[in-house]
């Protein structure tokens, strides 16, 4: 039914007001009362209704492990009965981890209030949110604390809508306007990113709006209308396969909040637009199974850690997609969060979202599915930052696999990895990534970390730039930040294997840079790199980071690894006079992050007169069937011939 209180001129001539006087360039609303036409009238309208709970009380008096998860949540929500609420402290620029610490306390302790009728819950929710709406700001210069902030007031507002003092309802209310809301419109530099960001910042302020539409519907009609016409470009880079160009971390990030957005435009207004359908965006679930590997860690490029956990996501996904076996790597994780004893500390970020797997729980619990028999076990995904992954079986802790990639290091959150690889085998992981340094640990050394032109100061970070990644490097000088790798052969039939063209990269470097990878389940990984167009004497680096002790043969063509009792051979045919050597990893520069524990493998290579080099590497498996000898081979038919 359409909004009765106001009428559309009048909401028009309101918004037009509304944006003269904020200033604000966002769009005005062709048809306002449309976008607010079907708005559910009373509360709870984000992502629940009023009988949700009661719901969730009757399945899990059928379901162990739901109510598992739910007894769990209630002892993390009672530990921070007595925890006192946050005060406004930022890190450096940010004020992030404040609003993520209120973020998880809002939603655990609401959703348990309405789940268990407990008024001390109510009341503790209450102080949390009255003590953040009593801030000066929620920190609008780096606009993600807003985004959070406000989706925790948004959610806890409309859940415990008629459990809330009177007073403190209109307090939270005006804070989630003024703070949220009208911030957004007041800083709108982040409406139109294609990263994290639109979903995070989209996120908070659509459940802001719809939180507090009846009371203000100019401002909401504009807010949803931003995220109406500018969501679309935090979609964008999913396409066409999923591969999220930020990495396993921000996938769980900005997909988190951008289901966040669905949801509560589906519970709210019968709709989510059709952004769901965004091209990759619902097979980007599948792609994070595919990049990780038998030891249960992602393959952590850019970013993004190397960690998996159990994630509310993943379960609206199975249900949005009727995919089930998308929830059964969570059945590990699901296990070791219910057998915990202790609640996590007061000040926790982590799981912020949890709770609201319950809304999404599958008929039944969680079970090995056969996900493992039909997936396949080669697969390449298309986009921005093209990948490819290949492995020996899905059931095997112990199996083979080999993640690599292309892309390019100037995409947010970039490193210079074009070309990089992880490498497991026998539970082990021997080739790896540094991963990311702490953000404020940089900023705070005056380090432009944000700045990812080719002389930008990101590059001068030993852990983003390309001397610490498993690839290569001519003349130590910088990757090309702009330079798009692109994977242009993959096979995932017997032959298998892929090809990434790293020319450009390497433009001004070398006329021509192509690295291959031939992968042989149960025997070995050849790696194959050719260069054209060098100068006579250039150099040229080859390396491999890896945790394993290392001994290398007396004539430098072997290396053997040696980690948690198992053994990796790897094996080098080259030019004359190249050999293995061990390095350490240790950063160059005092603001660089240690990496303990940690070294590479490398070979160094001098370009004759010809200007051409090519070699090869082989990770052997130690018990693996040797094959036969390395050769030389045309590139038309590399890796496939050369790894026969």
């Amino acid at each position: 039914m359409l909004i009765s209180w106001l009428p559309c001129a009048a909401l028009v001539a309101l918004l037009c007001v509304s944006m003269a006087s904020s200033g604000a360039a966002a769009p005005v609303p062709e048809e306002p009362s449309k976008l607010l036409a079907t708005l559910k009238p009373s509360h709870p309208r984000l992502l629940v209704s009023s009988s949700t709970w009661e719901q969730l009380q009757a399945r899990r008096r059928q379901d162990a492990a739901l109510d598992a998860f739910l007894k769990r949540g209630e002892v993390e929500a009672r530990a921070l009965l007595d925890a006192p609420p946050v005060v406004y402290k930022k890190e450096g620029r940010r004020l992030l981890s404040v609003s993520r610490t209120v973020l998880r306390r809002v939603v655990l302790l609401s959703w348990h209030a309405r789940l268990t009728g407990d008024r001390a819950l109510v009341e503790r929710a209450q102080t949390e949110m009255l003590a953040v709406a009593a801030f000066a700001d929620w920190n609008p210069s780096h606009f993600l604390d807003v985004a959070e902030m406000t989706a925790a007031l948004a959610l806890g507002y409309d859940w415990l809508y008629h459990d809330l003092d009177v007073g403190a309802r209109q307090t939270i209310q005006t804070a989630i306007i003024e703070k949220g809301l009208r911030a957004g419109l007041a800083h709108p530099g982040w409406m139109k990113t294609r990263n994290n960001w639109n979903s995070v910042c989209h996120a908070g302020m659509v459940l802001g709006a719809l939180a507090v539409a009846e009371n203000e519907p100019v401002l909401a009609a504009q807010t949803l209308q931003n995220a109406k016409d500018f969501n679309h470009f935090g979609l964008e880079p999913y396409a066409p396969d999923g591969v999220y160009p930020e990495g396993a971390s921000y996938w769980n990030y900005g997909t988190s909040f951008q289901v966040l957005l669905l949801a509560a435009l589906e519970s709210a207004l019968g709709t989510d637009w059709g952004l769901s359908q965004s091209p990759g965006f619902l097979p980007s679930a599948g792609v994070l199974e595919q990049i990780k590997g038998p030891t249960g860690t992602y393959f952590n490029f850019f970013d993004s850690g190397e960690k998996s956990g159990l994630e509310a996501t993943f379960f609206w996904f199975a249900r949005k997609l009727n995919q089930p076996a998308l929830l059964e790597p969570q059945r590990s994780h699901l296990a070791a969060y219910t057998a915990q004893t202790k609640p996590p500390a007061a000040d926790s970020q982590s799981n912020r979202l949890l709770p609201l797997a319950a809304l999404w729980w599958p008929a039944s619990t969680p079970r090995s599915a056969p996900q493992t028999a039909a997936a396949p076990l080669g697969w390449m995904g298309r986009g921005e930052n093209p990948l490819a992954t290949f492995r020996e079986r899905w059931d095997d802790p112990n199996a083979m696999f080999l993640a690599l990639k292309g892309g390019r290091a100037s995409l947010n959150h970039g490193h210079m990895d074009a070309g990089s690889f992880v490498f497991e085998s026998d539970g082990v992981r021997w080739a790896r990534d540094l991963g990311m340094q702490d953000y404020n640990s940089l900023e705070s050394k005056g380090i432009g970390l944000w700045d990812s032109k080719q002389n930008g100061g990101r590059w001068s970070v030993f852990r983003l730039n390309n001397f610490s990644h498993n690839t290569l490097s001519i003349n130590n000088q910088l990757h090309q930040a702009a330079g798009q790798a692109q994977i242009t052969h993959f096979s995932d039939a017997r032959d298998a294997g892929a090809i990434v063209d790293l020319t450009p990269v390497f433009a001004g470097q070398a006329s021509r840079v192509t690295r291959g990878f031939a992968f042989r389940g149960g025997s070995h990984v050849l790696i194959r790199d050719e260069i054209e167009g060098l100068k006579a004497g250039d150099t040229v680096r080859w390396a491999m980071l890896t945790k394993a002790n290392i001994e290398v043969s007396a004539d430098g063509t072997e290396a053997v690894l040696g980690q948690d009792g198992q053994k990796l051979r790897v094996l080098l045919q080259a030019p004359e006079g190249a050999k293995f050597e061990v390095i350490s990893a240790d950063p160059p520069r005092d603001f660089d992050a240690p990496n303990p524990d940690s070294r590479f493998l490398v070979a160094s290579f001098t370009a004759p007169a010809s200007g051409k080099l090519s070699w090869s590497v082989r990770l052997q498996r130690a018990d693996g069937n040797a094959g036969e000898p390395l050769t030389q081979v045309e590139l038309k038919n590399w890796p496939l011939a050369a790894a026969q």
